[in-house]
């Protein structure tokens, strides 16, 4: 797998500088996702179960781990939170 990996970055232009891991794609697709819901003003709480599932987790713990708050999602979730009235 890390072969057949290594030549899809490669034909990609994925590798400038530190090589992508698949990790990497999993994470940035949790992060993206919960992106998009945040854009899309959906309950992100209640589709965490969701993300699990796409992710083939079984149980949100498992996913929580490829969730980091990059700046945009921290800002999306903070601006949600004022406009929804969660902030005084």
């Amino acid at each position: 797998m890390q072969s057949g990996f290594a030549q899809v970055r490669k034909i990609a232009a994925l590798d400038d500088g530190k090589p992508l891991r698949p990790h990497d794609l999993r994470h940035r697709f949790a992060v993206t996702r919960l992106g998009l819901w945040h854009q899309q003003r959906a309950n992100v709480q209640a589709l965490l179960p969701l993300l699990a599932t796409y992710l083939g987790h079984a149980s949100y713990s498992d996913t929580a781990y490829y969730l980091t708050g990059s700046v945009d999602l921290l800002a999306m979730a903070a601006e949600r939170a004022f406009l929804d009235g969660g902030a005084a």
